[in-house]
């Protein structure tokens, strides 16, 4: 538990977060799920992210009018809000393997068995909190990275609920993260991360084409190896049921510099994130800032 030192603010915070995720593992899941969509969807229209969330929608697909934006827009507050439900079922959907479907699960098998080591990446679509699932039942042991929550008391209690999902580590975004990361990696086990939010000490590539601060991080290592990259999403479907996809990416070598050829890897894995954005826009976390 957090020291009592914290402010009273946080205290509070905690208490009303505690009472909504103790109805929330109390409902059904589906019933769980839908009923904070709806509250996501409403909330959402008043929310200061909106704007943002509108602005960065509509300058990265153009193509589209104002009815069709709106009702991506809809969506991701939908998938926001079954999203967080979710949450608090993770057990529910390792105990019952028929909620998540691992598209080409041989084959993923196949690439982990016989790859000593690979770089794994996913984004902030659908539920990207149970990507690590499909990764835990194609029998990788994995250690991840997540961003600390303000309030430490919340914070704690979430890392709490992701814990069963990264059996080998699950380590707070910090300057000693990148350090233990490689300590992992060269005993064996897998790491993963999420690359997909802004980062503005990493580098710029191209993403729905305007230049986006992206980390490199992944793309170092697996340039510096030659490292394959597997890349992972989730697939909603209806009634809280889940698609695992993924594909094998290989780092860009041989440029001018070892900086060219982490760029280039870098705008690679950004390429397929985009495609999978397009492919499903209303999955996608548009309320962050991505660019700027």
């Amino acid at each position: 538990m957090p020291p009592a030192s914290h402010p009273l603010r946080f205290r509070l915070e905690y208490a009303a977060f505690w009472v909504v995720a103790k109805l929330a593992s109390t409902l059904p899941l589906e019933l769980c799920a839908t009923a904070s969509a709806w509250c996501w969807r409403r909330l959402g229209r008043f929310s200061s992210r909106r704007r943002r969330a509108a602005m960065q929608l509509a300058e990265s697909l153009p193509e589209l009018d104002v009815r069709e934006r709106e009702t991506i827009l809809s969506q991701v507050w939908d998938n926001l809000g079954r999203t967080f439900a979710e949450a608090f079922h993770i057990c529910d959907f390792i105990e019952n393997p028929s909620r998540f479907e691992i598209l080409r699960e041989t084959a993923l098998r196949e690439f982990a068995g016989s790859t000593k080591a690979f770089i794994i990446v996913s984004l902030h679509s659908a539920n990207w909190e149970l990507t690590a699932l499909g990764l835990l039942r194609a029998g990788l042991r994995i250690a991840g990275i997540y961003r600390t929550i303000k309030n430490p008391y919340v914070d704690a209690y979430v890392t709490r609920l992701r814990q069963p999902l990264y059996p080998s580590a699950l380590l707070p975004k910090s300057r000693q993260t990148p350090r233990r990361f490689l300590k992992l990696m060269r005993q064996g086990v897998p790491v993963a991360m999420m690359c997909d939010l802004r980062e503005v000490r990493g580098v710029e590539v191209p993403f729905f084409g305007r230049p986006a601060p992206s980390t490199s991080f992944p793309a170092l290592l697996a340039v510096a190896d030659g490292l394959p990259i597997l890349i992972v999403r989730t697939l909603r479907r209806p009634r809280s049921h889940f698609s695992f996809e993924w594909k094998v990416l290989q780092p860009v070598r041989g440029g001018a510099s070892r900086e060219d050829d982490v760029r280039a890897t870098t705008a690679l894995i950004q390429s397929c994130f985009e495609e999978w954005v397009r492919e499903r826009p209303g999955e996608w976390m548009w309320v962050h800032r991505r660019w700027g």
